[in-house]
């Protein structure tokens, strides 16, 4: 008899199997044996096939090799399910990796160094590049006069890294039609003017990119693949083996996208578990369209890999970014005389989730500021999700006492992204004022609360490596533990999802895994927030296939 099993001995293996999404009780006991957010541990697991067969000690898993077994030595390392990443852009992330970013301390510097990102490009192309203002020493968003001196003989296309905001040389503006007499729409695209009524070249709203990149040549189908490919490397790197893509065409159609990932998954571009959320105002452009079901968007992938992908939820947006100033908040921000407003008014978006819901979908919907919260958690208490699914509220930043209460209330799923904290935590201390600033995604009290909470990146918004978010997490919130930090990457991100085969180790399940320099729930906190853990990712195993590193010191 062979067995072609994997065994992994000799290290930490942290299961999250019967974990608790808090470490309330256990650290109120001073008892080790208490239930915590870690759940289960143990020294080894062997897998085979895509599906774990054991988790026990080293006696008891050894004693499962055969001549054709691979045993691999951890050496102390840990062992943990492979992070989830239940809000990402997959899609763009690949596209934009190539892509110039126009960040730094000085804004004069970053627009200077454009026009390098030309060299390659024919000379009626594009030239498409990110900004990231929040760190210039003058933190506004560049105008086609800025562009225009820049880069004056080629369109250009700025896209603000939080995705709410672009901006537009003269060449681009004539191509989209953007002229004096473009009219906004009205919570999803504001063209700033100047004194005179002129176009800035500056657009805010959900629907900024889509105005603009609409009179650009699209990504081919080979673009596309290659990007999913590039976005599914960076994630493994990070050790994610599941990942959902938030609002599916918003980059190129969501005809365009979905043959995409149906050609990534069909040739194995795309290793990881996959998720997609179509965007709605994408699939059901005008309120009173006809909502297409997850059935009817199964059908636009190759039928040999439909089983492979999840289709619950459709994404939906109720306001913008604290950035780009444009999230819906209940009071003005502190650094402009408005707060923002809803990308759809409340009976209009209570509306477009009923119809999502008729069709089959639950809805995950982008609400940052108090104001949009409110509305969210007011749609979702009239249209319930469907039978065996749960509404998701993405982002949920700014909370008070009372919204904290509702969202628990609700039963809806939060899910919230520390590394935002890390990343534009000024910014958002100008736009808001301390005393708001400081109801920011309150992670502890959250869990405190029995709100499902999920951690995310939003990635490309911030590079997303979930041990960027642990450290972020830890250092914004210090009743958190790392160990409930972790738990909101795994099993938290795998609920979020509907996806039971990952975010746990456990027999039977899938053998998505991670492996991790040494013991992160080891680490004191401290040493987390400071950024000194010392933790890497060694290597990740996407059903049962390593997708990044190697597992090292074979016996």
């Amino acid at each position: 008899m062979t067995h072609h099993y994997t065994i992994l001995f000799g290290g930490t293996v942290i299961t999250f199997d019967g974990a608790l999404a808090t470490d309330a009780g256990s650290q109120a006991a001073g008892d080790p044996g208490v239930p915590d957010a870690a759940g289960r541990r143990a020294t080894a697991l062997c897998f085979a096939h895509e599906r774990i067969l054991a988790v026990g000690s080293d006696e008891e898993i050894l004693a499962l090799a055969g001549p054709d077994s691979m045993v691999v030595d951890l050496r102390g390392r840990a062992v943990l399910p492979g992070f989830v990443e239940p809000h990402a852009h997959l899609y763009w992330e690949g596209l934009v990796a190539g892509m110039r970013l126009l960040a730094g301390r000085e804004r004069r510097a970053a627009l200077k160094a454009l026009p390098g990102g030309a060299e390659r490009l024919d000379p009626d192309a594009w030239l498409v590049a990110r900004y990231d203002p929040t760190g210039w020493d003058r933190p506004d968003d560049p105008t086609r006069d800025d562009l225009d001196r820049t880069v004056p003989d080629r369109p250009v296309l700025l896209a603000h890294v939080s995705g709410h905001a672009v901006t537009a040389n003269s060449l681009a503006l004539a191509l989209a039609g953007l002229g004096r007499d473009a009219a906004d729409i009205a919570g999803r695209v504001a063209i700033e003017r100047d004194a005179s009524g002129e176009p800035t070249g500056i657009l805010r709203g959900s629907d900024a990119w889509d105005r603009m990149a609409a009179a650009r040549p699209p990504p081919t189908a080979a673009e596309g693949r290659a990007a999913l490919a590039r976005a599914a490397a960076r994630l493994a790197a990070d050790g994610v083996t599941s990942v959902a893509d938030a609002d599916v065409g918003s980059t190129a159609g969501v005809a365009a996208e979905m043959a995409a990932w149906g050609d990534a998954l069909e040739s194995g571009a795309m290793p990881l578990a996959v998720t997609l959320l179509p965007g709605l105002a994408r699939i059901a452009p005008a309120p009173g369209d006809p909502v297409p079901s997850p059935a009817d968007l199964a059908a636009l992938l190759p039928e040999d890999v439909r089983v492979r992908v999840r289709l619950s939820h459709v994404k939906l947006k109720a306001d913008g970014a604290l950035t780009t100033r444009t999230a819906w908040l209940r009071d003005p921000y502190e650094d402009a005389p408005h707060a923002g407003g809803p990308v759809h008014e409340p009976a209009a978006l209570s509306e477009r989730i009923r119809r999502a819901a008729d069709a089959g979908w639950a809805t995950a919907t982008h609400a940052i500021g108090d104001a949009a919260v409110a509305a969210v958690l007011g749609a979702y208490v009239t249209v319930p999700a469907p039978p065996g699914t749960a509404h998701r509220i993405e982002h949920a930043m700014l909370l008070d006492d009372d919204l904290v209460a509702r969202l628990a209330a609700s039963g809806v799923t939060a899910v919230v992204q520390p590394e935002f904290l890390a990343w534009a935590g000024p910014t958002y201390r100008a736009r808001l004022g301390e005393e708001r600033a400081g109801r920011l995604l309150p992670f502890s009290r959250l869990l405190a609360a029995g709100i499902p909470t999920a951690f995310s990146s939003d990635r490309p918004v911030v590079p997303g490596a979930p041990l960027a978010g642990v450290r972020a997490a830890l250092r914004h919130d210090p009743a958190l533990s790392a160990a409930e930090a972790l738990h909101a990457w795994t099993v938290a991100g795998a609920a979020a999802l509907g996806d039971d085969d990952a975010g746990c180790l456990a027999v039977g399940r899938r053998s998505d895994l991670v492996i991790l320099s040494g013991d992160p729930t080891a680490v004191p906190r401290a040493a987390w927030a400071r950024g000194a853990d010392r933790i890497r990712v060694e290597a990740t195993v996407a059903a049962g296939h390593v997708v990044h590193g190697t597992l090292g010191g074979d016996r």
